[in-house]
């Protein structure tokens, strides 16, 4: 009786320890039923079995996430925590061999940020970080976009451009949760259209706070941020796709739609000074601003090149001769609190005022903010003009990035 006793107890135990691993407690069974919640399609799997096939043999592997401050790991205490650093250990401890040394991770999120910027920056920061096209990519701006078409250009743009890039390369769309909920509705139809894997963890979330599996406070540190638990889940949920392809038999490949699914940002070139369509002359913006956004994996400004002019420099107009169907705008929002003042830009298009822009708010902390400032169906030749507003002259103003499509 004693050993059945003692046996019995060792197996509650046991399997009381097993739940404890989960987030919060939650047992098992409903902590499955919380994960395959969150999975919406696992899409065509090809791509990402051969990713998994390459992780499994040892091969070099190359991942990438890029998205808001979410992916970027704002909420727990350390960054690291974040779900992307937590799926990518998890992946080099459950799949690869030697410790997962055959693997690389590339974080190019940042805060604040939605996903025409994330188009604007993808070749610079994921790319060329990367040395090459990731063999996996995760994309995540559903907390950070609005639900304007605008934004769903953005998101194909990523999804799109980087399926073609290179035949090899597998693509998660990912869904954050917030307490204003997301912008999942735009994306889905985008996704589906490339079939392409989907996990969203909105209703999941919402749905489990309704059970009493945790609490708000529990899951978000904020209105949106989640705690270490809340990414936990998260990187659960991407391990429980990763889990489901790797059992399933691989699907049959399919080729890239020949036609986007609308015709928005595919295809976007960021400007850089070397391109046969666009000649610059910058005026008194030809300074660098070393107080752009900061990415937090390295804590050093994510634009290092920028065209920047403080209140020193003069006051001749940015000017610029580009052929192209839409071109994106980016430029930098100063705290007004700081001790440099930043002032109001107008920007003109073929001579005529488009829009005035404030680089000087209550809420800047040196973040970004992005406009589609052409928006044409056939490419033509245009010029942009950038000068300060009246009463703006002696400020600065920082044009922080640009991105066009032929």
């Amino acid at each position: 009786k004693k050993i059945i006793v003692t046996i019995l107890l060792g197996l509650i135990m046991a399997a009381n320890v097993h739940s404890q691993a989960h987030p919060f407690g939650i047992k098992d069974v409903e902590y499955q039923k919380l994960l395959d919640a969150t999975l919406v399609s696992t899409g065509n799997n090809y791509r990402l079995k051969k990713v998994l096939d390459k992780i499994k043999k040892g091969d070099e592997v190359h991942i990438a996430a890029i998205g808001g401050s979410v992916t970027e790991g704002a909420g727990p205490a350390r960054f690291t925590d974040g779900y992307a650093y937590q799926f990518f250990r998890a992946l080099q401890k459950n799949y690869a061999p030697n410790d997962g040394k055959n693997l690389y991770f590339n974080n190019a999120a940042l805060s604040g940020t939605p996903s025409i910027l994330g188009r604007v920056r993808y070749e610079s920061d994921v790319v060329e970080v990367t040395g090459g096209n990731p063999d996996l990519l995760i994309v995540e701006f559903a907390v950070n976009d609005g639900g304007e078409e605008l934004f769903q250009w953005g998101f194909e743009a990523l999804v799109r451009d980087a399926l073609l890039a290179d035949s090899n390369t597998a693509v998660i769309a990912f869904y954050c949760a917030a307490t204003y909920g997301n912008t999942m509705g735009p994306k889905k139809p985008v996704a589906d259209y490339y079939n392409i894997p989907q996990i969203n963890m909105l209703e999941v979330v919402n749905s489990s706070i309704q059970k009493g599996l945790f609490t708000k406070e529990e899951y978000y540190s904020d209105y949106v941020h989640p705690t270490k638990e809340g990414h936990e889940i998260m990187s659960d949920a991407l391990m429980n796709l990763v889990s489901k392809v790797d059992k399933a038999k691989s699907d049959t490949p399919i080729s890239v739609p020949a036609k986007p699914f609308k015709e928005g940002l595919s295809g976007l070139i960021r400007i850089n000074g070397n391109d046969e369509n666009v000649k610059i002359s910058a005026g008194s913006f030809k300074g660098i601003d070393p107080n752009c956004q900061t990415i937090k994996k390295t804590n050093k400004t994510n634009f290092p090149y920028n065209w920047y002019k403080n209140a020193s420099s003069g006051n001749d107009s940015f000017k610029m001769d580009i052929t192209c169907k839409k071109l994106l705008f980016v430029y930098k929002v100063q705290g007004n609190w700081m001790s440099e003042k930043f002032g109001q830009a107008e920007v003109y298009i073929d001579g005529k005022l488009f829009a005035t822009y404030d680089g000087n708010k209550a809420g800047g902390w040196n973040n970004c903010e992005t406009v589609l400032i052409i928006n044409e169906n056939v490419s033509a030749k245009h010029n942009v003009e950038v000068r300060m507003a009246n009463g703006s002259e002696n400020k600065g103003f920082t044009i922080v990035a640009m991105g066009y499509t032929k």
